[in-house]
């Protein structure tokens, strides 16, 4: 499948898709990179869910508690 370029001139060389898909790698050397992408990664991770956990109602602290009966009050009174 060939992507459209957006650019006037012609002559420059379009990227066949998915087959040159490989020169990717030729910037982004996994043997380097992949230990801290994974380690930003875990710590967004654990960020988002630290503050997901801290909401009223979704907190672990959350799911043991059990449901109260409803508070018993007296009608109102009626006024005529």
């Amino acid at each position: 499948m060939k992507v459209p370029v957006m650019m006037a001139d012609e002559s420059i060389a379009t990227i066949n898709h998915p087959e040159d898909d490989w020169k990717i790698w030729t910037v982004i050397n996994p043997a380097t990179w992949m230990v801290p992408f994974f380690g930003i990664l875990f710590v967004q991770m654990w960020l988002i869910h630290s503050y997901a956990l801290s909401l009223p109602g979704y907190g672990f602290k959350d799911s043991v508690r059990v449901a109260q009966p409803a508070a018993v009050v007296a009608p109102a009174p009626e006024f005529k």
